[in-house]
């Protein structure tokens, strides 16, 4: 008997301190992967034949990016499926990507994209035409192009200035009169600057002679605004046929007397110093 409650006591006490051991369970930690985030860098160095663009990759949905490049055509909402792309390597951050095999005159739509296991992620899409500043374009020479910062830009449609070839010498208007709605200072308003000239001022030569032009089939030019004309002033030598020392009008009234110009010599602009009567350089200008 006492044997047999010996065995029970023992029995009792290693189940007393026995470890019970459970089955454990580990949580599964299932990684979600996207598309890579990448941006679409602006085109620079056009010509009609080659440009430079590129992107930035700054996130790459959780799995390694493994090709990376731009991808571009006449039509808009370009696709790797294309052979007109590039590759420009693999992995995370800033590309850059040269474009060739232009066609000169011609507007192309262009974005970044990148490439994961999951898929491929595209930029945003950019337009630009194959042309560089002071090519012969419409009638005249390319002279700017404008970007995100100008009014009238659009993402998907190129839009700029073009100067004509040649200067002419011309008075601005009459003295003392002021000209309702001639003063418009950015892109963009020297179009309606000339209008106006020509409908409040009978001596408005300048815009006049603006507006009378045709010149390679092209008949919609006119004067240049305070705005409009600096960017012939920083785009000079390219373009071309300006007189190095010359002050030119712009479309923009100063006041009664005087309008603005810009002196080609040093690029300085006024709205005092050039009387509305006295003859300066006049350079037309159309937009497309």
């Amino acid at each position: 008997m006492q044997n047999y409650l010996l065995i029970i006591f023992l029995f009792i006490s290693h189940l007393l301190n026995a470890q019970v051991m459970l089955p454990s369970f580990q949580a599964v930690q299932t990684k979600a992967i996207s598309l890579p985030s990448i941006l679409t860098t602006m085109t620079t160095s056009v010509t009609g034949t080659s440009a430079a663009s590129g992107g930035n990759i700054t996130n790459d949905g959780g799995t390694p990016v493994t090709s990376k490049g731009v991808c571009w055509d006449t039509n808009p909402n370009p696709t790797i499926a294309l052979s007109t792309k590039t590759d420009d390597g693999a992995g995370l951050g800033n590309f850059s990507s040269s474009i060739t095999g232009l066609t000169s005159e011609t507007v192309y739509y262009l974005r970044a994209y990148a490439v994961n296991s999951f898929g491929t992620a595209y930029g945003t899409q950019l337009s630009f035409i194959a042309l560089a500043i002071g090519d012969s374009f419409q009638g005249g020479k390319l002279a700017y192009i404008l970007t995100s910062e100008d009014p009238g830009y659009d993402v998907n449609v190129p839009h700029g200035l073009i100067a004509h070839t040649s200067d002419f010498n011309a008075r601005w208007g009459t003295e003392n009169l002021t000209v309702p709605g001639a003063d418009g200072t950015a892109i963009g308003t020297g179009y309606q600057n000339t209008l106006d000239i020509i409908a409040g001022d009978a001596l408005g030569v300048a815009a006049g002679n603006c507006r009378s032009l045709t010149t390679n089939g092209y008949s919609d030019w006119y004067m240049p605004s305070k705005d409009e004309l600096n960017k012939l002033y920083i785009n000079r030598v390219l373009i071309g046929g300006f007189n190095p020392s010359g002050w030119y009008f712009s479309s923009t009234e100063s006041n009664s007397i005087y309008a603005w110009f810009q002196d080609f010599s040093n690029g300085n602009q006024a709205g005092t110093g050039a009387h509305k009567d006295w003859a300066l350089s006049v350079r037309a200008i159309r937009s497309f």
